[in-house]
């Protein structure tokens, strides 16, 4: 008596191979969006970093020069900037965002002073405090200074010392 072997061919069938497509797309899908907003949450912290690396450097200038505020600085294009003009105990900060062309000391003890639209510029207010309106400065005490700047998502940022 002959027998009838079945004979199984191996292989996928059409039905498994996409639904594995479809589970490899969704994880791609998640995997670049997610990507960005990484990206812009590194960008953003670093820029923190730098403001309180200047804040840092303003207060060892303060500390070296006997509590007198820089008028200004050498803030050039690059990864460094110097706070304090010659003549003066300057102080040299890193910087791992910023470009130090995009950095100012302004004098913020007779007016209040807005911060930047720019998420590439940092204003160090002299003579200022933070003020309720979320992110600009106000006058303030004459030894006080902040940073005014703004994050990737236009929030405006006042860190004070």
């Amino acid at each position: 008596m002959l027998s009838k072997t079945n004979k199984r061919q191996s292989g996928f069938t059409i039905i498994e191979v996409l639904i594995v497509l479809a589970i490899a797309g969704l994880i791609m899908l998640i995997v670049f969006l997610a990507v960005p907003a990484l990206q812009r949450n590194a960008r953003n912290s670093q820029r923190s970093r730098d403001v309180s690396s200047l804040l840092g450097g303003m207060s060892e200038f303060v500390n070296n020069n006997n509590g007198s505020l820089p008028t200004g600085g050498t803030f050039s294009a690059g990864t460094t900037a110097t706070i304090g003009t010659s003549g003066t105990n300057t102080v040299p900060v890193s910087l791992s965002y910023y470009d130090g062309s995009k950095i100012s000391i302004v004098d913020g003890s007779a007016a209040a002073v807005t911060n930047p639209n720019s998420n590439e510029k940092v204003i160090i207010v002299t003579g200022a405090t933070c003020s309720s309106t979320v992110g600009d400065s106000a006058v303030g005490p004459s030894r006080g200074y902040v940073a005014l700047y703004t994050l990737e998502n236009n929030s405006k940022q006042c860190k004070s010392s």
